[in-house]
């Protein structure tokens, strides 16, 4: 056994084939879990060599590592050419083998026939002149289940092509699932095209030329090669046994306090302390508070890792001009991004103790917004978060927390229209995928100037054009929050906190909302099988019944998961009133509940297609005074 580390270009070289087993699993890989991950690393690459380009400088930092693969080689038979079998790894050559041909495909057009174009089809296409059969041009072979698709994505060439054989098909407004490389393919071209796209149309052949420049000196991976009499199972196995990981946090902890020298002890008792005491004081041998696993997008971390990510991040932009580039705060580099940061010159701390007490006091900021009970403002941008399911925004939101240049108003109307933002962005299916580097260089804008202001902080929050960083104004929303498939798409955990806030604002001031409300649920108001005792409007004497019934269902159906047929109960309904007719269901709901919400269903013992439309429209009054939109853009 051999490990090789390899670029790309010596991982696909001109005469190389990897052939997955047949007793592979299939391709599984998702976006959330490793398209995105995936390209993130590959953009922080990319964004690299353009500042090296921009700078004029000989790169000097090391490739990224994005993991290993397993293979066991096979010499040639006759004219056929050599190759390897993959025993662990294939996810990762295959996605790969997708970025290539998206790139390869996207320069096609923009740089046709340059050397870069030559150079990428070189790394997903064997040399004609090496190969016997079309399976050997192919630098990959996967699974039997998956032939047929990578095939396909690999020779498309084009986005066109791939959208024209696998369109978008939607059902009940939602689209359905395409073959999952074909997935890969579409996120992976829409994700470099935007990107090529931020500096304008001007921009593009740089860029497209400084990401081929990443794929070729950036990314890494390490190939361990077995030979003939090696056992791959047995390999297989011992690589994926786990150990305990030390975290980044616990490498942070040891460079401080050897720096910190003779005063060790006592700093450690003033200000770090408490990132090791228990969850819970009555258990000492219990969860340490700041050890606890927390999700973060696709995977669970360390909490105190998480705040040294996102602190970090604050800090390496705060103050920045707007002229420099934003920086990204990779995971895997955060203890060496740390120390770099704070034993640069000039030094951002007088003294060890200065740098703990900062440290402390923002960790203690972090801490509130996962806890932030008794702070109204507090507990909404940190809801409207959870409801993004995104925490980039952590380094822009801990920054308007620990601004002592922002008064209690402007830092409240800063987080009110970061909580509009997110969530206006949420009702309108709008993407994430660009939150990281937007918060960040809001970040940047935002605390490099001074005075400081909220309509200054609204008035950058508002500048981004095009759905991949717009704040939706009242147009886009409306025409969202009427529309949407609410139950299905944004989902029952995502809904309650937004009917939840709608309640809020019907409620008299200063009333006592959390004694009132209580634990709710999401409640259909005419039921999701509402067959048997909501019947169907009955047909004119002019219409055909089946024909009229089956456009009544589909009419139906397009409203019964809107905003306008959802409500919230503190207790369920007995499922026999939750299902039956609406004369007793109706009543129920204003009876069941003090919500205000649910006082509209007084007196009401019918509830059609158009009532649900109606009420809608009248949560959306609410839901824009809720989540104001940008200025001079209102409707």
């Amino acid at each position: 056994m051999q490990p090789f580390p390899k670029l790309l270009p010596s991982l696909f070289p001109s005469n190389v084939r990897y052939v997955v087993p047949l007793f592979q699993r299939p391709y599984v890989w998702d976006e959330e879990r490793q398209w995105e991950p995936l390209w993130d690393d590959i953009r922080f690459g990319a964004e690299l060599e353009l500042d090296i380009s921009r700078q004029g400088r000989a790169r000097t930092e090391p490739p990224h590592f994005l993991g290993a693969i397993v293979v066991q080689s096979h010499g040639p038979v006759g004219d056929h050419l050599a190759y390897y079998d993959v025993i662990d790894g294939q996810q990762r050559l295959t996605t790969l083998q997708i970025v290539l041909a998206v790139v390869r495909d996207i320069c096609s057009v923009v740089l046709a026939g340059s050397q870069e174009n030559a150079w990428l089809r070189a790394l997903t296409v064997n040399l004609e002149a090496m190969v016997n059969t079309e399976v050997e041009s192919f630098k990959l072979w996967p699974t039997a289940r998956d032939v047929d698709q990578f095939r396909f994505v690999i020779t498309a060439g084009s986005k066109a092509a791939v959208e024209s054989k696998h369109p978008a098909v939607f059902k009940w407004r939602r689209l359905q699932s395409r073959p999952r490389m074909v997935e890969a393919y579409l996120f992976f071209h829409d994700a470099v095209t935007d990107w090529l796209q931020e500096d304008g149309a001007d921009g593009a052949v740089d860029r497209l030329k400084a990401l081929r420049r990443c794929l070729g000196n950036h990314l890494q991976v390490v190939s361990i090669e077995l030979q003939q009499d090696e056992d791959p199972q047995a390999i297989f196995e011992t690589m994926n046994a786990r150990g305990v990981p030390l975290l980044a946090s616990d490498l942070l902890r040891n460079n401080i306090f050897q720096r910190a020298g003779r005063d060790a002890e006592s700093l450690y008792e003033k200000f770090w302390k408490r990132f090791e005491m228990p969850d819970r004081v009555d258990v000492p041998d219990g969860a340490r508070l700041w050890d606890i696993e927390q999700r973060q997008g696709r995977l669970l971390r360390a909490r105190l890792d998480l705040f040294v990510q996102h602190y970090l991040g604050m800090k390496l932009n705060a103050g920045k001009r707007r002229e420099d580039p934003v920086v990204e705060v990779l995971t895997n580099r955060l203890f060496l991004d740390y120390r770099t940061w704070v034993s640069r010159s000039p030094a951002p701390f007088a003294s060890i103790e200065e740098e703990l007490r900062e440290f402390a006091r923002y960790a203690d900021l972090f801490l509130m917004l996962l806890k932030p009970a008794g702070h109204r403002a507090v507990e909404r941008i940190s809801a409207a978060m959870e409801m993004a399911d995104t925490s980039t925004a952590y380094p822009l939101v801990l920054a308007v927390l620990g601004d002592d240049g922002l008064d209690t108003e402007a830092r409240e109307g800063i987080l009110a229209d970061i909580e509009s933002f997110l969530v206006r962005r949420v009702i309108c299916g709008r993407t994430t995928k660009n939150y990281n580097r937007l918060f960040l260089q809001l970040v940047r804008d935002f605390f490099g100037s001074s005075p400081r202001t909220r309509d200054d902080f609204a008035a950058l929050l508002s500048a981004g054009t095009g759905e991949s960083v717009d704040w939706p104004d009242d147009g886009a929303f409306f025409d969202s929050w009427t529309t949407v498939d609410a139950y299905n798409v944004l989902k029952a955990w995502r809904v309650q906190p937004i009917l939840k806030r709608l309640d809020e604002a019907m409620r008299p001031m200063n009333a006592d909302v959390e004694a009132v409300i209580g634990n709710l649920t999401v409640e259909h108001v005419m039921p999701v099988t509402w067959r048997p005792n909501w019947p169907l409007p009955a047909a004119s004497d002019d219409a055909d019944p089946s024909l009229f019934a089956a456009e009544a269902s589909i009419r139906r159906e397009e409203v019964i998961h809107d905003f306008g047929n959802l409500t919230l109960l503190t207790q369920p309904l007995n499922s026999s009133v939750s299902n039956g007719p609406a004369k007793e269901k109706l009543p129920a709901i204003a009876l069941h509940t003090m919500l205000p919400m649910n006082a509209y269903f007084r007196d009401r013992t019918s509830w059609t297609e158009d009532d649900i439309r109606s009420r809608g429209k009248e949560l959306f009054e609410f839901a824009k005074r809720i989540w104001q939109g940008p200025p001079d853009r209102k409707a």
